[in-house]
């Protein structure tokens, strides 16, 4: 075999590369900032760097927070070893020398019209006009009084709501009716409402049964929203104060709520990726905790995405002279609300044996009682 010229992957023209192995609805029409994610279910959460930027075809995506050069890309899309991938980059037979239009074949679809900004919001406003305060009884208290012990229905903040009915679509685009829905709202730090995110429940207070087309649960979703939106939080509980939990997800935030019982304010981000770039009045807070996911070490760049994110918030946060302290898991694959859950289950059970030796004590003192009034009795007869 003759010996192949050395790869620079920086001299590769990758815009004209990927459409041999990745559908061109994933690349994006010029126009966005951030598309359909090829790996995972994110929306709007995936985009291929500029030349300019990253000259080795580089990506990333929010939502799986995996990212790396062109080889990675076509490598975790294609499923070809990165010793082939190399070999069509370096003779140029791409993808085996299948034309694109052969080797990623899709139906024509009509493409629909890019909702504006101020369509977006105008969905956003008529889907909160129709939720309420949540209510004893109601699925999404019942949901997360299973997730979250001993949670009170009073700490929870305004921009938790109850939606008696909203419209679910499928991961395929098949309408499968109206179900109750947790709403949350997020704001930015002068306090404009800028992302909803829903939880889409059963009227017994569970995660509808449907699944992304990878089999995963897509309960959870978020309207579309603004472009420049992804640092808002979520205000979860009622209370005010100089100190802030500031969390990645809503369920961990709840348990947040109710291991302080309402005594610390509490935000949530959309997830680790927006910790970096929250957008939050800082001034209004003296101390910040971070509460960070003890997530998988991402293989790929050698760090736990979570911690990684926390991280870089909180030397932000410490040079604007701010106390910032990261509780962190100790069991990976966990969050708070895993911690949380057990705490609540040992504080139960102290409380039931503190009860029960209470109970004995007073049995024995009024059994001596007894006895003492008897004798006396006996002694005066």
């Amino acid at each position: 075999m003759k010996d192949l010229p050395r790869l620079n992957l920086g001299d590769l023209d990758w815009p004209r590369i990927f459409p041999f192995y990745i559908d061109s609805k994933f690349l994006g029409d010029g126009n966005k900032k951030w598309w359909a994610c090829p790996l995972c279910d994110g929306e709007e959460t995936f985009k291929l760097y500029s030349r300019e930027k990253d000259p080795k075809g580089g990506w990333y995506c929010a939502r799986c927070t995996k990212g790396g050069d062109g080889v990675a890309l076509i490598h975790e899309v294609s499923g070809k070893s990165y010793r082939e991938i190399f070999y069509e980059l370096r003779t140029g037979n791409y993808n085996g020398g299948i034309p694109p239009e052969v080797a990623r074949t899709v139906k024509p679809v009509i493409a629909k019209p890019e909702k504006s900004d101020a369509q977006k919001c105008l969905e956003m406003q008529a889907a909160w006009d129709g939720a309420g305060p949540v209510t004893l009884g109601s699925p999404v208290w019942i949901y997360l009084l299973s997730r979250i012990p001993g949670l009170q229905i009073e700490w929870l903040g305004k921009d938790v709501c109850y939606h008696p009915g909203m419209e679910y679509v499928d991961a395929w685009g098949k309408r499968q009716g109206k179900f109750p829905v947790m709403l949350l709202r997020a704001r930015s730090s002068s306090g404009k409402p800028c992302r909803l995110h829903r939880t889409y429940l059963t009227g017994e207070g569970t995660k509808v049964p449907f699944l992304t087309r990878k089999g995963k649960s897509r309960a959870k979703l978020e309207m579309s929203a603004p472009d420049g939106s992804g640092g808002a939080s979520i205000l979860l509980n009622a209370a005010r104060s100089r100190t802030l939990a500031l969390v990645e997800g809503a369920e961990t935030g709840f348990a947040v709520v109710a291991r302080y019982r309402n005594k610390v304010e509490v935000r949530c981000m959309r997830n680790c990726g927006s910790l970096e770039q929250a957008d939050i009045e800082w001034s209004d807070y003296d101390h910040i905790i971070i509460y960070a996911d003890r997530d998988k070490v991402d293989p790929k760049r050698g760090y736990r995405p979570g911690e990684h994110s926390a991280d870089i918030l909180a030397t932000h946060l410490r040079e604007l002279g701010k106390r910032v302290s990261i509780p962190k898991a100790v069991v990976e694959g966990t969050d708070f609300r895993d911690v949380w859950e057990l705490q609540y289950r040992r504080q139960q059970e102290r409380l039931a044996a503190f009860e029960e030796r209470r109970k004995l004590r007073n049995e024995v003192r009024e059994r001596n009682r007894t006895q003492l009034r008897t004798s006396e009795q006996r002694s005066a007869a």
